[in-house]
């Protein structure tokens, strides 16, 4: 059974009044316990309304969002318990800082599940340490923090309930590259190690590339791909007609294609794209 499934989710701002807009329109699809799904779609497909359904901050008009084959909307009483389970980070999470010490900023979600104290501090710690934050920060105060480790603080304070879904929005968005490496990182340890679904959204095709197991593609409000990123990136003519970008080794590859030589579509890591060339040269492939 998925973890976490949308069935016809459809979601309309201004409903009935001349600023209608339909920003998710009938879109399904089912996560799989310890899955790593990419969300991509331009500005507007409906990405950051999606993902507030899943969470259960927006209500859907039509359709379902199952969590552990439970509808979340179907009883009010366990919506907040369902938003433990659920952990969405949103874009620049750091400005939602707040407390006294990062200690008692990452504990906020745990404390307020009512855990004892001594498995609210075992929390703070895992969960500091799964984002790389040194414990002797945890006394400090989180303004006193630089913009990369706000960062992690903030999503510690998600990662600390431990949630079985983990929803991010845009994670490495005005990161530079050190930074960003470190948050893909620690994505992929708490993945690894927790065994939870992460979902992402992200304009960034090569952190698309490096930690998706499948790709969610959103085009004004409807669902257009929702495969491997092979299979999506191999749709680069789609892609692009939907004003999306494929990673640069992917853009690479289609020059090579379009030159006439015979490249395999739809790679899109430099390992795969290092062994491509090898094979192409050992074979002597030449534009047609």
């Amino acid at each position: 059974m998925p973890v976490l499934s949308a069935n016809s989710l459809c979601y309309t701002y201004g409903q009935g009044t001349p600023y209608e807009k339909h920003a998710v329109r009938g879109v399904s699809f089912a996560v799989e316990a310890g899955e790593i799904v990419g969300i991509i779609g331009h500005t507007g497909s409906g990405k950051s309304t999606l993902v507030q359904m899943l969470n259960g901050l927006l209500r859907p008009q039509s359709g379902t969002v199952l969590l552990n084959g439970e509808d979340i909307f179907a009883d009010p009483k366990r919506m907040r318990a369902c938003r433990f389970q659920v952990g969405l980070v949103f874009q620049y999470p750091e400005y939602q800082l707040f407390d006294e010490t990062v200690e008692k900023d990452i504990g906020f979600g745990p404390r307020n599940m009512d855990l004892p104290e001594d498995e609210i501090a075992r929390r703070v710690r895992r969960a500091a340490a799964v984002v790389g934050l040194p414990e002797e920060l945890l006394a400090q105060s989180p303004f006193d923090l630089s913009g990369g480790e706000k960062r992690r603080a903030a999503i510690a304070g998600v990662l600390a309930m431990e949630p079985r879904v983990l929803i991010l929005d845009e994670p490495t968005a005005g990161l530079d590259p050190r930074g960003r490496a470190t948050i893909l990182e620690m994505i992929r340890a708490y993945n690894r190690q927790s065994g939870a679904a992460v979902l992402f959204v992200s304009h960034n095709m090569e952190d698309v590339a490096a930690l998706s197991h499948r790709v969610l593609v959103l085009d004004h409000g409807t669902r257009a791909f929702f495969d491997t990123p092979r299979a999506v990136f191999a749709q680069s003519e789609a892609l692009a007609g939907m004003s999306l970008a494929v990673p640069a080794v992917t853009r690479i590859l289609d020059g090579l294609a379009g030159q006439g030589i015979a490249v395999t579509p739809g790679l899109y890591t430099v390992e795969d794209a290092a062994a491509e060339i090898l094979r192409l040269r050992k074979e002597g492939e030449r534009p047609a």
